[in-house]
């Protein structure tokens, strides 16, 4: 058995490079559904425009005021796609909801890669069709540009 170094530094542990990706954090604009307008079952509240060759590492959702109607809860995601891969069944109650960190192969589990632009969803649900007339909320999302290049690049065999 061999052992072949792979390594961007050939070895060791010589620290980050300099042109490696650096995480960085998104704030949504605060939706107020009093200012805007009320929120029922099956409305989407668009909450950040994220770019093509993205990972999102992690974050959550602040509710600066509570719905004030326990029947709201909500799905964060992507419509058209994976409506609760970030948050499934969150309470409009909760001060913060984090986002999932299901173990590691699992469905939705994180960080997630997006490859094409899209936007971060906000679906609502309600149980007891009663809407909710003040509810306040913002995202705040760690991510990660990956549409670099790497410095190094590798060779592809075939095998011929």
């Amino acid at each position: 058995m061999a052992t072949f170094n792979a390594t961007h530094s050939g070895g060791g542990t010589a620290g980050h490079p300099s042109g490696v990706a650096k995480a960085y954090v998104m704030t949504s604009p605060v939706y107020d559904a009093v200012d805007n307008t009320d929120l029922s079952q099956g409305d989407v509240v668009q909450m950040l425009d994220i770019p093509a060759d993205t990972m999102i590492l992690g974050g959550c959702i602040e509710t600066l005021e509570a719905s004030g109607n326990g029947q709201i809860t909500f799905d964060l995601g992507f419509t058209g796609g994976d409506v609760d891969c970030l948050v499934d069944g969150g309470a409009s109650t909760a001060v913060i909801t984090p986002f999932l960190s299901a173990a590691a192969g699992a469905t939705g589990a994180n960080p997630v890669l997006l490859t094409s632009a899209d936007t971060i969803d906000l679906l609502v649900i309600d149980g007891g069709s009663s809407h909710s007339a003040a509810w306040r909320f913002r995202a705040h999302v760690v991510l990660v540009d990956v549409s670099k290049n790497p410095v190094e690049s590798a060779t592809v065999s075939t095998g011929t």
